[in-house]
């Protein structure tokens, strides 16, 4: 990995990254790591996580540029917080309790806390480099300039925060698989088009599954095929292109897939409901 170089950073850098219009309960000076592909920044009280966070970003970059066929041109920005109080009072976006972290389309700056468990950061951490790769790979390279074609393709939840929660986890998780099961004993696992257009239907969990689908049946190599052509022809339009199916037959041979996978541990279960009957 390169090596990490430290270098601080007053004012100048609040004022470009961080803006004046929030009002904050302390004043935090952020100093700078600059590794090879990230400006990492960070505070009093969060720099031995700054410096582990460093070359966590480090190692997830070799393994995603690789993955998804893409490198970066210029660093990108990733902004470290001692707490998840002082990660809500940053001056680029709001946040609400329950955010683990989040990525600035414009300029492709993640910002996250660090909260005490090394796996949830690392975890956090590689969800939102993914997003960074996917906003990169819209832009085309150039910070900046992919927003509009964001705009522009729309790429529902599902697709964006599914693949990052496939590529940060990987193909299984406890709860992805939980949502699984209760959605088949109760019947009610919905298509593609319900994740696409129903707010109440988790992007996470069902996205995550479906990225699992693909790349077991498709390989990896598939997941970045359909993000690149996503990001020029949308959507709908990359996966008749790159699978040769449509989504309405992805969801089809995905659901299948998942009664298949479960047959065995859901024989003889009954809905809930059924108990209260």
């Amino acid at each position: 990995m390169a090596a990490l170089t430290s270098a601080a950073v007053a004012s100048p850098v609040r004022a470009q990254y961080f803006g004046q219009n929030k009002v904050q309960h302390r004043h935090l000076d952020f100093s700078v790591i600059q590794t090879e592909h990230f400006d990492v920044y960070y505070y009093d009280g969060v720099r031995d996580a700054a410096i582990d966070g460093a070359r966590m970003a480090e190692r997830a970059y070799g393994r995603l540029s690789q993955l998804l066929n893409h490198r970066y041109r210029e660093r990108q920005p990733l902004v470290l917080y001692a707490s998840h109080s002082e990660f809500q009072q940053n001056n680029v976006t709001a946040i609400s309790e329950g955010t683990g972290g989040v990525t600035e389309p414009l300029r492709h700056r993640i910002l996250l806390p660090f909260t005490g468990s090394y796996a949830e950061f690392e975890h956090v951490l590689q969800h939102e480099i993914v997003h960074q790769f996917q906003f990169d790979i819209f832009a085309h390279g150039v910070i900046g300039a992919g927003l509009h074609r964001l705009v522009a393709v729309d790429p529902p939840l599902w697709f964006m925060e599914g693949m990052a929660e496939y590529l940060s986890l990987g193909p299984t998780g406890p709860q992805t698989a939980m949502w699984l099961r209760d959605d088949l004993v109760n019947d009610e696992l919905p298509t593609i088009e319900q994740m696409t257009t129903d707010p109440r239907v988790t992007p996470y969990r069902y996205g995550h599954a479906l990225w699992s689908f693909i790349g077991e049946r498709w390989g990896d190599a598939a997941v970045a095929q359909l993000l690149h052509s996503a990001s020029i022809s949308g959507v709908e339009s990359a996966f008749q292109r790159v699978l040769g199916i449509s989504l309405n037959q992805l969801s089809h041979e995905w659901h299948a897939a998942i009664r298949s996978g479960y047959q065995v541990q859901l024989e003889g279960r009954q809905p809930v409901a059924s108990f209260a009957e």
